[in-house]
Order: C-alpha cells, then structure tokens, then sequence
C-alpha cells in the first residue's frame, strides 16, 4: 500500500469520492468533508457536542462502522470504512485568532475557516463561515482574508507551525470533541481480497487507531507549552460561547435528523450509546446535554 500526500493525486479534502470513483484504492478521509452527499459525515469525523474521543472509538468499532457502512452502500457508493480503524484524534483546539474573546459578544462578526457541522453551527451564532483546505489556511490568516480558524488537535497545530498565525488560542472539546480521519477503501476491490489479507488489514487498522490516539495524547500537553512559551496566549473558551455552541449544536443535529434518515439513524444510535455509557462510567456535562 503506497500512501501519497494531500492534493498530490486528486483535490485535497477530496480523497473519499476518489476511493469511490476508483482514482485511489484507500484513503484517510471523509469525515466533514463529506457533508454535502453525505449527511453524517461531519458526525463520523467530529459530531458537535458529541462523545469524547475513546468512547467515540469504541461506538465506531462496534455499532458506527455497520451503520455507515450501510448507509454507504444504500448511496451507492462503493466504499466502505473499515471497522475499528482509522485514526482517532484528541479534541481540536475550539478556535485561533488575533483577538481576545472575552464573552459572545466579541464572537459575532468574525469571518471564520470551518468545515463540517462545526461550520454550520458555528454560523448560526453569527460568524461568516468560509471552508478552505488546510495548506491554504496559513495564507489567509497572513492577508486578513480570514479573522479566525479552526484546525487540528495541539499537537497537530503545533507541528503545523500554526503558532505563527493567531495569538489567541481557545479550548474547549465541545466543538470537535475527536478528530476521525477513516480509513477508507473501494468496497468492490477489498471484497476481491482473500479472507486472511482482510484479517491483518484490519487488525493492524485497529493497531493504529489506538497507537495514533496515544501519540496524540502524550504529546498534546507539551504542544500547548510550546505555544505559551512562543507567546501565545492558552485560554478556555469563555463559558457563554461553550454553552450556547452547544444548545445550537443539539438544535442543528435535530433538525438535520428530522430531514435525513440516515442521519437519524446515526444519531439515534450515537446518543443511546452515549446514555449507557454515561450511566455505566459518566460523560463530561457538555456530552450529556443532547442525550
């Protein structure tokens, strides 16, 4: 299996309708970028206001990846995620910008890189909300075109250099509690494959979705020092914007569930898991607001 970077062989963000078309055989992708022909791909990748990331890895494994994997082929399309794998991040950093925000006040008005339902939400509290891919968002924060963005989790922004753009830098899981990029293949050659290939592909997915994850995490808190120690400033998210992201967020997910079959299923399914879960170990209050 040969990987190749973003953008080398067809559009970046754009890898999963080239598994599907049969450009590439696999990718790690989906997610968010999907929203447009897939209703749930944003919940997949990052459900707003949604599981944290273990308990979302684990929903994945046993009960998500069927669910998609029908929804997939009742779309004809002819990919499927392969169950378990994938790579599961941390939370994202909620937002990077040159200004502080001090309430939801400050919020309202800024033009802000999104994507997914993140974006929609977040568009619903009063932001202009622009999707670009991320090679071009170090750009855009450079000319003004942009005031504000959201990206990966610390370590990844820290690694990305995104320390050079935006002092301000705000947390909260709230908004991307995980960060899923699938590992997608074209359904129609990985049923061409004997059983035993099957086997070890998919146990050594399984392998680095959790060997990913724990980079991730043992690294995350080092990341953050580095950016205060650049100078930028590490904050929590003023608690009127979490709060009301999250009431929107719940609101959204509804509403698109109402449209969507495929989407209420999902959902349906994310918040039952959620609720034994939380009676079983307890979820974050944030997580059990849409149980």
């Amino acid at each position: 299996m040969k990987p190749n970077p973003a953008g080398s062989v067809c559009p970046a963000t754009e890898e999963w309708k080239a598994v599907h078309t049969g450009v590439l055989d696999f990718c790690a992708g989906g997610g968010s970028y999907m929203t447009a022909e897939v209703k749930f791909g944003s919940m997949i990748s990052q459900r707003v206001a949604g599981l944290p990331p273990l308990e979302h890895l684990i929903w994945m494994t046993w009960v998500g990846s069927d669910l998609i994997n029908k929804w997939y082929q009742a779309k004809n399309f002819d990919m499927m995620d392969v169950k378990g794998a994938g790579w599961h991040g941390t939370p994202e950093i909620w937002i990077h910008l040159d200004k502080p925000l001090k309430s939801l006040a400050d919020f309202k008005g800024l033009k802000m890189r999104c994507s997914g339902d993140g974006g929609a939400v977040i568009a619903r509290m009063g932001l202009g909300t622009v999707f670009m891919p991320l090679g071009e968002l170090f750009e855009a924060m450079k000319r003004g075109t942009i005031d504000a963005y959201e990206c990966s989790s610390p370590q990844f922004d820290w690694t990305m250099k995104l320390n050079e753009v935006g002092k301000y830098i705000y947390l909260s899981p709230t908004r991307a509690p995980t960060e899923v990029y699938q590992f997608l293949v074209k359904r129609s050659k990985w049923e061409q494959l004997p059983d035993d290939i099957k086997i070890i592909v998919e146990d050594i997915g399984r392998a680095e979705a959790t060997r990913y994850h724990s980079i991730l995490v043992s690294k995350d808190e080092s990341a953050l020092e580095n950016f205060k120690k650049y100078g930028n400033i590490v904050e929590k998210l003023p608690a009127d914007i979490d709060a009301e992201f999250v009431k929107q967020a719940n609101i959204y997910l509804d509403e698109q569930a109402a449209k969507y079959p495929e989407v209420k299923e999902i959902l349906t399914s994310m918040r039952a898991f959620g609720r034994m879960w939380d009676q079983l170990y307890g979820l974050p209050d944030w997580a059990k607001v849409g149980l």
